[in-house]
C-alpha cells in the first residue's frame, strides 16, 4: 500500500486542535495509519492521497484557527528515532533486546538476532530464553534483583554460550518502563570490557610503588608478562592496567582462569574449531578467544592449572604468532599480547613435570610479583579508608567509619583472601551494620561467613541458608516488614512469601 507522511505545523498550542485537523480528514473519509501529536505539531501517516485530493484538504485545514503550514516528509518523528536507535544498537558488539515492563520485545539489533534465531517484536523473551531466574526477574518488576545477580549469568542457547544482563529502565521521573537486556559470547564467562586503570590502583608502600612502575613501562611492550602473586592481591587488576595502559586499549581485553574450565572445554574456548572438528559436536564452528581478542590483550589467570598439551600449543602461539583452530588446516595471524599470572610455585611445578620449562621461559622474561596486603603495611589504612567510601556509596550508607575495635581486628587478621578477601569483609560489614560506625561484631571474616552455609549438602540449600540469613538480619535491623523491604530493595509481598518460605518466626527477630 502506498502511503503518504505528512507534517502540520500551528503558530499557536489550543485546546481541541488535533480534534479540528482531524475531523477535516474523516469528513472526506480519510483513515489515518498512525499519527504522533506535539504541543504545535502533528505527523500523520496516511494512505496515498492525490495531489488534488491533499490541496482541497489543505484548504480546508487553512481555515481552521492555529493552522500555519503542512509538508510532505519522508520520515515522521519516531521513525527517525526508531532508525537512530536501530543504527546505534547494530553499532554494539553485543546482542541488545529492550523490553516492556511485561518482557515483551520491543526493540533488538542484529547480534541479538543471531544469538535468538526467531526474535521478533511483540513476542515474549521467556519464548527465546527459558531461565527461571529471568522469568522471575521480570515477574518481580525487578524487584528481587538483591538476591539475584544478572551481571554476566552464564547461560546456553542453541546459537552458544552467552553471558545474560538485565537492567530496570527508568523515564526521568523515574517511572518503570521495562527492562535492558544484554547478551554477549561467554568466552568462558567473561566480557571484552575492560574499565580499569593505574588510576584504579592504590598504595604508598615503596615497593608496590616500583611494580606499578614496571608495569606501566612493560604496557608499551609486546613481550608477554607473568604476574606472581597469591590470591586475591589483584592481578587482574594490574593485567587490566597494564591493557589500559597499552596501545592496544581500544581492543578486546578477555580475561580466562585456567583453574575453573574444565581441561576438555579450555582447548576449544581458547583455540576455537572448525565444523567436525570435535567429536561429538554437531556441525557449526567456533571462533576462538585469541581469535576475537585479535589486536587485544589476552589475560591468563592460574596459568599454572593449564595441562601440559594446551602448554605446547600456547608455546606455538607465542613463538610463531600463529593460531590453528581445531579440525582446521588454516592458519590465522594472531596479534595479541599475552598476560599470564600465577599464585602457585611454577619452578616447583617444572621441577614436577608439571610445567614446561621453555614456556616458563617464554613468559618469565618481564615479571611483576605483586606484593601481598600483608607485605604492604603502609597501605592497610589507605585501602580501608578507599573501599569503605566506595561501598558505602554504593549502598547510600554515607560516610561510614570504623570503631577502633573494628579496626584493630581487621589488622590483626592474617588475609589469606587478601585485598579481594578485605574487599568482601568490608562490604559485609556495611551490609550489617546498624549505626553510622561499624562495630567489631560487624566485622565477619570469609571464614566465618561460610560456617552458617558448611553443613549444606547442595548448593540450593547453602543458598537458601544464605537468603534466610540475609532476610534475618534484615528484619532484626528494622522495625516492620514493610521497612526491612524497602531497605531489601524488593516488594512487601515477596518478602512476605520469603518469610514464610522459609519459616521465618516473628520471635527470632522482634
Amino acid at each position: 500500500m502506498e502511503i503518504i507522511r505528512i507534517k502540520i505545523i500551528f503558530h499557536i498550542n489550543r485546546p481541541h486542535l488535533t480534534f479540528d485537523i482531524l475531523s477535516i480528514l474523516k469528513k472526506y473519509d480519510v483513515y489515518i495509519i498512525s499519527m504522533e501529536v506535539y504541543s504545535n505539531i502533528i505527523y500523520l501517516k496516511l494512505p496515498y492521497i492525490s495531489e488534488d485530493a491533499l490541496k482541497i484538504i489543505e484548504k480546508e485545514w487553512k481555515e481552521v484557527y492555529g493552522f500555519d503550514y503542512m509538508e510532505i516528509v519522508d520520515i515522521m518523528a519516531f521513525e527517525e528515532k526508531d532508525i537512530e536507535l536501530k543504527g546505534v544498537l547494530n553499532l554494539l558488539n553485543e546482542g541488545v533486546v529492550m523490553l516492556s515492563t511485561k518482557g515483551v520485545v520491543e526493540y533488538f539489533n542484529n547480534e541479538a538476532l543471531d544469538a535468538l534465531k526467531g526474535l521478533e517484536v511483540g513476542a515474549e523473551i521467556s519464548k527465546f530464553i527459558a531461565d527461571s531466574d529471568l522469568a522471575e526477574y521480570i515477574g518481580g518488576n525487578g524487584s528481587i534483583r538483591s538476591f539475584n545477580s544478572f551481571k554476566d549469568k552464564k547461560i546456553d542457547l542453541e546459537t552458544g554460550t552467552y553471558l545474560l544482563s538485565i537492567n530496570d529502565l527508568y523515564s526521568e521521573e523515574r517511572i518503570f518502563c521495562g527492562f535492558l537486556l544484554t547478551l554477549k559470547e561467554a568466552v568462558l564467562g567473561y566480557s571484552f570490557d575492560n574499565y580499569i586503570t593505574f588510576e584504579d590502583i592504590i598504595g604508598e608502600d615503596e615497593n608496590f610503588i616500583k611494580v606499578t612502575e614496571a608495569a606501566k613501562s612493560f604496557a608499551y611492550m609486546d613481550n608477554p608478562i607473568l604476574l606472581k602473586g597469591e590470591v586475591g592481591t589483584g592481578k587482574e587488576m594490574f593485567a587490566r592496567a597494564i591493557h589500559a595502559e597499552s596501545d592496544r586499549a581500544s581492543k578486546p581485553f578477555v580475561g580466562i582462569n585456567c583453574a575453573t574450565i574444565p581441561e576438555e572445554l579450555l582447548e576449544s574456548d581458547l583455540f576455537g574449531y572448525e565444523s567436525g572438528g570435535i567429536e561429538g559436536v554437531k556441525g557449526g564452528s567456533k571462533r576462538g578467544i585469541f581469535d576475537l581478542t585479535n589486536g587485544g590483550t589476552v589475560f591468563l589467570d592460574e596459568i599454572g592449572e593449564m595441562n601440559i598439551h594446551l602448554q605446547t600449543k600456547l608455546l606455538e602461539v607465542i613463538r610463531d604468532k600463529k593460531l590453528k583452530p581445531i579440525g582446521s588446516d588454516r592458519e590465522i595471524d594472531l596479534n595479541v599480547k599475552i598476560i599470564a599470572a600465577t599464585s602457585k610455585d611454577l619452578e616447583r611445578a617444572i621441577e614436577e613435570k608439571k610445567f614446561r620449562q621453555d614456556l616458563y621461559n617464554r613468559l618469565n622474561v618481564f615479571t611483576l610479583e605483586i606484593p601481598s596486603i600483608r607485605q604492604r603495611p603502609r597501605d592497610f589504612d589507605i585501602i580501608i579508608d578507599h573501599f569503605l567510601k566506595v561501598i558505602s556509596n554504593r549502598y547510600d550508607r554515607g560516610n561510614l567509619k570504623l570503631s577502633q575495635e573494628a579496626k584493630e581486628k581487621l589488622k590483626l587478621y592474617s588475609w589469606p583472601g587478601n585485598i579481594r578477601e578485605l574487599q568482601s569483609v568490608l562490604e559485609r560489614a556495611i551490609v550489617l551494620s546498624k549505626s553510622e560506625e561499624i562495630k567489631e561484631e560487624d566485622i565477619i571474616f570469609d571464614s566465618e561467613a561460610k560456617d552458617g552455609v558448611a553443613k549444606c549438602s547442595d548448593l540450593n540449600s547453602a543458598v537458601s541458608a544464605f537468603e534466610r540469613n540475609f532476610i534475618l538480619k534484615a528484619l532484626r535491623k528494622n522495625p516492620s516488614v514493610r521497612a526491612a523491604a524497602k531497605e531489601l530493595n524488593v516488594t512487601h509481598t515477596l518478602l512476605l512469601n520469603r518469610i514464610k518460605k522459609y519459616e521465618i518466626e516473628d520471635e527470632e527477630w522482634k
